[in-house]
């Protein structure tokens, strides 16, 4: 084992100064994470790794290799083929949790999706499990669970923490050491199922590039990433987005337009009402309404690299039939 392959050095690596500082290599990357994952670390050096990276800021192979010993440390996904991968990490501060509809209509209409979240800290906002409950959406207990729930359900959730409970407790270590670290940047990089299409959702545009070009070094040949709404991957309709495409049949970075002229009025919280209210039917909210279709839509070009009008017409269809 080489010095670098040690967590002392690798706190060197990252630690020398501005002169001598590094960022470390993928296979430097993938030791550290195997050691956290296995316990082999000390305190001291899991808050001087974590802080050391935040101050460098991460770089797509740092990630990459992270990742990588993350997939590598949970045993072989079992369960249904999983078509789309949706993390759902930072929680909806005004607007309800639309892309929970988009993801649900989905998985009924033939795409089946593991959803995977965490990080809860936030008072106030809406967070992809409560949504998961009042849709009656199974919450797997742990990874062997979920395995079993995607062979009966076509969308499932599961907590970070029901399966990678060692990266959820360096996510709540926020409060402890007041900034976030690589590992919330992370986890939107799992893809622990090996789905065919990865999503990405973030609020800070800085980090889209980031996303994506992990996501092309672990070999996610169908990836999306997005500045959706509060930092989920969910589109705002009353706004144009750039997204960043991992598909052949697409650019690699393109203008998803509007589909509402005016700016929505933004609520002051998210509602659980206005979500079950648009799911059964009972009330079809403009903004609502075209949010999920349109996060289906996007969703739909990369997952089966059709055009835009094509998808949205698709979107549309297994909307209208999602309770059938």
């Amino acid at each position: 084992m080489t010095d670098s392959l040690t967590f002392p050095g690798i706190i060197r690596a990252l630690g020398r100064g501005k002169n001598g500082t590094r960022s470390l290599t993928r296979e430097e990357a993938c030791f550290a994470m195997t050691e956290i994952l296995a316990n082999r670390e000390t305190p001291a050096q899991l808050g001087a790794l974590l802080m050391l990276m935040r101050v460098k800021e991460e770089i797509p192979e740092e990630l990459a290799g992270m990742a990588e010993a993350a997939r590598q440390s949970l045993p072989a996904w079992r369960g249904r083929d999983i078509a789309i991968d949706w993390p759902a990490y930072a929680g909806k501060r005004k607007q309800p949790s639309w892309y929970v509809l988009a993801a649900l209509a989905l998985a009924r209409g033939g795409y089946p999706i593991f959803m995977h979240g965490g990080g809860e800290h936030t008072a106030g906002r809406q967070y992809a499990r409560q949504v998961c409950l009042a849709l009656d959406v199974p919450i797997a207990a742990d990874w062997e669970q979920a395995q079993s729930l995607s062979l009966e359900h076509p969308l499932v959730y599961c907590p970070l923490v029901n399966f990678l409970p060692k990266l959820s407790s360096i996510i709540d270590m926020k409060a402890e050491l007041g900034l976030r670290s690589p590992v919330n940047t992370l986890v939107r990089n799992l893809n622990p199922t090996g789905a065919r299409t990865s999503l990405q959702g973030m609020f800070h545009p800085s980090y889209k590039a980031l996303h994506h070009e992990t996501a092309c070094l672990l070999g996610d040949d169908r990836n999306v990433v997005l500045k959706g709404d509060s930092g989920e991957f969910e589109v705002r309709p009353d706004s144009d987005s750039t997204v960043s495409v991992q598909a052949p049949e697409h650019p690699k970075s393109f203008e998803f337009p509007r589909v509402l002229q005016k700016r929505a009025v933004r609520p002051d919280a998210p509602s659980m009402e206005a979500l079950l209210d648009t799911w059964y039917g009972r009330e079809v909210p403009e903004y609502g309404l075209a949010a999920v279709l349109q996060t289906m839509a996007l969703v739909l070009m990369v997952a089966d690299g059709s055009k835009l009008e094509s998808a949205r017409e698709k979107a549309s269809h297994l909307w209208e039939n999602r309770l059938l």
